[in-house]
């Protein structure tokens, strides 16, 4: 950072540290204090180094039954049914439900600091205006989203609102339109009551910044909740919301979701809309792309929301977005599925909670009928380099501008990642660049039709969440290099019998992640999941089978 002047603008401000104050206490101050828990309360849960607040919520007596129910029985498209509903069916008002969230919401954020901007006395008018325009005419066909609260990733752009992205630079300055995503879903029917927390630079794996602070794992307060969609996972794990939209351009929807213990879908680029976002690189920036995607409490509202977005063309709000609409796909070879199988990356050994998850995920598939194969992912090492030369194609410089102007200092996980110290590329490298992946592309695309899978499964990483600040493993990026979507769903949590063994095969640096992993009492209620992944641009593909895969795996 030493090394980078910034080109932006310098207009005075206050220190950062202040100007951070500042945000944190207008944040404190619209947490209404009727919902609050009381200090003496949440001591008796978080005072253990390995505190498990999941249950916070339940216990507290903050939330009335029906406000529990509402919250805490449904996924997004239950939740859809009884709103559709209404009073009259015995359903819900729309008004009920966003306020019974933005309640859980609240208490979320006490234990965890989940959340960054927030904006529940205009949600809460929003439904309360829903329902009233439905009681004036309720013949009136109803949008797909009617009433549905969703919470947004802090990237995501809305009118009277900062987008600060972890960013003290970005701070104190309200947006001024919408998003491209955001405003879709908002036509659609949804409610959006607020932004959840990110990493300083949104490229690491721990949500921590100094605008906000840092986003607690609800599991286990000594591991991270993930990043860079971590503030969205742990507030859903809480289910101060059951659906929301995170990013991912090297795991930030899925490794965030592995860490929570909640679902997670990343797209393939150009599938759901992703204009109009406050973003730490440059405008064009050319490379591997970002994407938007679900993050919810069900594979079956990852699907509801994937779904949604491409059957109403999305290419009219973001003109990067591929003409592929929902078409109402079946499962391939009626639902038996041929799955290759990745027990690891060749790099990075599983831990034995990983193992076993994975090991139990194959056993219940296999008695359902489906196909496994063994496969070995080609090439990782030349690949996952490649993944990365995209994250310093212009040597972090614009995210460097930012930080330098504010003159805020690096936080840990930025440090320790070391992309912000990588050199910037050529455009003989950008060339060298694009040969590569498409390389890789090709690499994959034959392995996956001479195998003749339909998907893939594997651990997303080696490990659970892990202590805080020491996420290392990149190999979950290959799915971003070669364009494939691909979706985490939880199938437990470590249990007593994940034992500490020496099971590292692959040297070193294998050695030393894999003794990260120091026994089930340390790592106690850590969420195990594994990852499906499907074909480049057959999302509506793999939500399908994600689906019938979880249904196996939770029968």
């Amino acid at each position: 950072m030493a090394n980078t002047s910034a080109v932006l603008p310098t207009i005075p401000r206050d220190p950062w540290p202040v100007i951070a104050q500042r945000k944190q206490d207008a944040r404190s101050h619209l947490l209404p204090k009727e919902w609050l828990v009381p200090q003496a309360v949440l001591e008796l849960y978080t005072s253990s180094p390995l505190a498990n607040v999941i249950n916070i919520p339940i216990e507290c007596g903050m939330l009335t039954a029906r406000e529990l129910e509402i919250t805490g029985t449904h996924d997004a498209v239950s939740l859809l049914d009884m709103l559709r509903k209404g009073l009259v069916e015995g359903g819900y008002t729309a008004e009920e439900v966003v306020t019974a969230f933005c309640k859980r919401a609240t208490i979320a954020q006490q234990v965890t600091n989940c959340l960054t901007e927030i904006f529940f006395t205009p949600a809460i008018q929003r439904a309360r205006q829903l329902d009233v325009d439905r009681a004036a005419d309720p013949n009136t066909p109803l949008p797909p989203l009617w009433g549905l609260p969703i919470s947004l990733k802090d990237c995501f752009q809305i009118p009277g609102l900062d987008s600060t992205i972890g960013l003290i630079h970005f701070a104190e300055k309200p947006c001024k339109s919408y998003s491209a995503l955001p405003k879709l879903l908002l036509d659609l029917g949804a409610v959006f009551y607020c932004k959840t927390n990110v990493p300083q630079t949104m490229m690491t794996a721990d949500s921590d910044n100094n605008a906000f602070g840092r986003t607690l794992n609800p599991h286990n307060k000594r591991l991270t909740a993930g990043g860079s969609s971590g503030g969205e996972a742990a507030l859903i794990a809480m289910r101060g919301s059951i659906v929301g939209i995170g990013t991912d351009i090297a795991g930030s929807i899925r490794i965030p979701a592995h860490c929570c213990g909640v679902y997670g879908f990343k797209p393939s680029e150009r599938i759901v809309p992703y204009a109009g976002q406050q973003n730490p690189a440059a405008p064009g920036h050319a490379g591997i792309l970002p994407v938007a995607g679900p993050l919810a409490t069900s594979m079956r509202s990852c699907e509801l929301i994937m779904k949604t977005i491409m059957s109403h063309d999305p290419w009219k709000l973001d003109v990067n977005c591929l003409h592929i609409p929902w078409r109402g796909l079946k499962a391939p070879n009626e639902g038996r599925l041929r799955i290759g199988v990745v027990e690891d990356d060749g790099m990075l050994t599983a831990t034995p909670p990983m193992r076993r998850a994975l090991s139990e995920a194959k056993e219940k598939l296999e008695k359902a009928g489906m196909r496994l194969v063994d496969i070995r992912l080609p090439n990782v090492a030349r690949d996952i380099g490649t993944a990365w030369t995209s994250y310093s194609l212009e040597g972090c410089k614009t995210v460097l501008d930012y930080i330098a102007a504010a003159d805020e200092p690096l936080v840990e996980s930025v440090k320790r990642i070391g992309l912000v110290s990588m050199p910037a590329k050529s455009l003989h490298d950008l060339f060298a660049w694009n040969v590569a992946r498409e390389e890789a592309e090709t690499a994959y695309r034959d392995l996956w039709l001479e195998s003749k899978l339909d998907a893939i499964l594997n651990p997303l990483a080696p490990y659970t969440a892990p202590p805080i600040d020491c996420w290392s493993a990149v190999g979950l990026a290959l799915w971003n290099l070669v364009d494939y979507p691909s979706c985490i769903i939880p199938v437990g949590k470590v249990e007593e019998r994940d034992v500490v063994d020496h099971a590292a095969k692959y040297g070193e640096d294998d050695d030393k992640v894999y003794s990260m992993y120091t026994g089930p009492e340390d790592y106690r209620d850590a969420p195990t999941t594994i990852q499906l992944v499907g074909m480049k641009q057959e999302d509506e593909r793999l939500a399908v089978m994600a689906v019938i895969v979880d249904s196996i795996l939770h029968a």
